[in-house]
């Protein structure tokens, strides 16, 4: 019965453990501020590094955001960002870079179809693992949105319904303007 008591208690606490933004330790580094926050986190994106193609030179876009709490795994490759939470909930950004695409001025919030939810996550999906299947079925409970002034695009990503007004409120944050 000790025993027993003793495992519950290490696996409860391992399990709060696992949120990577209850840590002190923000990222601070030559492209990033991320401050891990009590409320909410805070990127900050400042690559100074561009792309080329060719004789084309892509100039990074910088911006900032304010995500909640709860990160249990974040990656970046090139202007994608991944960021999940608990059961598989993903806030991805796309920042394209300032000189690709055009910006409509006005943001809008749409429902996305499952089959397009591949082209923004497939990458993630596939490295974390996961089954494929689940990443196309509508799960109880769920919403998947996607945000968007046609140049830069958030996709809301198997959000809890009880979650979702605080991730579009998140969405709301991005800001170019640095």
């Amino acid at each position: 019965m000790k025993y027993s008591i003793f495992v519950l208690l290490i696996l409860l606490m391992s399990s709060c453990a696992s949120y990577i933004d209850v840590s002190k330790n923000s990222v601070n580094n030559d492209s990033m501020v991320f401050e891990y926050g009590s409320n909410e986190n805070k990127l900050k994106y400042i690559n100074k590094v561009n792309a080329s193609a060719d004789h084309d030179v892509y100039y990074t876009t910088h911006f900032s955001i304010t995500l909640p709490k709860g990160i249990v795994n974040w990656t970046r490759s090139n202007n994608n960002f991944f960021f999940e939470y608990d059961d598989k909930q993903i806030f991805y950004i796309y920042s394209s870079y300032k000189n690709e695409g055009q910006e409509s001025g006005n943001w809008e919030l749409k429902d996305i179809g499952y089959n397009e939810v591949l082209k923004y996550i497939g990458e993630y999906w596939d490295k974390r693992n996961y089954n494929e299947n689940y990443l196309y079925k509508a799960n109880n409970g769920r919403v998947s949105k996607f945000y968007t002034n046609g140049k830069y695009k958030i996709l809301l990503y198997n959000i809890k319904t009880e979650n979702l007004q605080t991730f579009i409120q998140s969405a709301k944050t991005f800001d170019t303007n640095l």
